[in-house]
């Protein structure tokens, strides 16, 4: 087994060659295979309890769908899912709803995510009697006013509607109600991307608060590596359903080794215009390929400014760690080993 597959007894979150195709079905005529979108194509990792994990990558190499088989909301192709020792894979579908309460989603769309028609007491208050269907009443709207403080709200706002609230303001209720069911594990899925930059900071600082005081652990999705390297202890770096890079957030901004995260790292605006004019930009060539066709050998060499040979496109690199916690997808053109 993998360095990356951990103890599934022992350690928190454990993911073992997690895979999610969808068959697109046959053709009217002909009968034939559409073909299968490889979203989630081998993942394996183990993540520490009370960590928050950043996930990062372009749109559409597979981050939302990878957060989504963890929650059980897809059921994977295939693989293994370990969360506090127990296989989520393995639960049925009728007993997997009363496991959420262990793991919570906070989306990308707090106004999309929130029922419209019902009051924030309602939401938060639905959240909580899935932990605790004894409350009610005084004792209910006690700990939705408890809820809402812990997220900077006024709790006489409890009455109100999503609409009535700013974009940060309702992103706050998303977590409340993410918190209410008291969860070990949050999948937070660019729940800043929608936001002006002034809100962004202070729902980052609050996340990484309630990470750090609520004892929770988190996997934080996003396609901004410059967020990401704020909030994360450690930051998975994803292309194509693969993962590319792996390893503390210091030692991937400050030393990445895939020539892709890289090329992330490069297009990082930076604040002083000098510094801006004269760094170096690396450009990648086209578009990802589509997930329905992936490249043989190395996922990267049709994008890649550097030429890779016949047998890198045929033979898919190993993801190896090259320096303690530090992982790669060891194409030497990718790390530059071949230069």
């Amino acid at each position: 087994m993998s360095k990356l597959v951990g103890d599934p007894q022992k350690d928190f979150l454990v993911l073992e060659d997690v895979k999610m195709h969808f068959d697109m079905g046959k053709t009217l005529l002909t009968r034939q295979s559409k073909g299968v979108v490889k979203a989630v194509d081998g993942i394996s990792l183990t993540i520490r309890k009370g960590e928050i994990l950043g996930l990062v990558g372009e749109s559409g190499c597979g981050k939302s769908t990878l957060s989504r088989t963890i929650m059980q909301l897809l059921r994977p192709t295939s693989g293994h899912i370990w969360l506090n020792g127990r296989d989520l894979t393995e639960i049925s579908d009728k007993d997997i709803r009363s496991q959420r309460i262990n793991f919570q989603m906070i989306f990308q769309d707090p106004y999309a995510s929130l029922n419209p028609r019902m009051t924030v007491l309602d939401t938060l208050g639905e959240a909580v009697r899935t932990r605790h269907p004894e409350l009610t009443g005084d004792a209910l709207r006690a700990r939705v006013a408890e809820l809402l403080r812990t997220v900077g709200m006024n709790p006489f706002q409890m009455k109100r509607y999503p609409h009535e609230f700013s974009g940060g303001q309702r992103q706050r209720v998303a977590i409340a109600r993410a918190l209410a069911p008291e969860p070990d594990l949050i999948i937070a899925d660019e729940p800043v991307s929608a936001l002006d930059v002034s809100i962004q900071s202070q729902i980052l600082n609050l996340l990484k608060r309630l990470t750090r005081d609520l004892g929770l652990t988190m996997i934080f999705i996003s396609h901004d590596l410059s967020v990401v390297r704020y909030i994360s202890d450690r930051i998975a770096v994803m292309y194509l359903g693969k993962l590319i890079e792996l390893g503390e957030a210091e030692a991937i901004v400050d030393n990445p080794l895939h020539i892709y995260t890289k090329a992330l790292m490069s297009a990082i605006p930076e604040p002083d215009p000098n510094a801006e004019r004269n760094r170096h930009r690396i450009v990648l060539q086209g578009d990802p390929p589509s997930p329905m066709r992936p490249p043989e050998g190395c996922k990267f060499w049709p994008r890649s400014p550097v030429e890779h040979d016949a047998r890198m496109k045929q033979e898919e690199p190993p993801f190896e760690e090259l320096t303690p916690g530090h992982w790669v997808s060891n194409c030497p053109f990718c790390t530059g080993a071949a230069e």
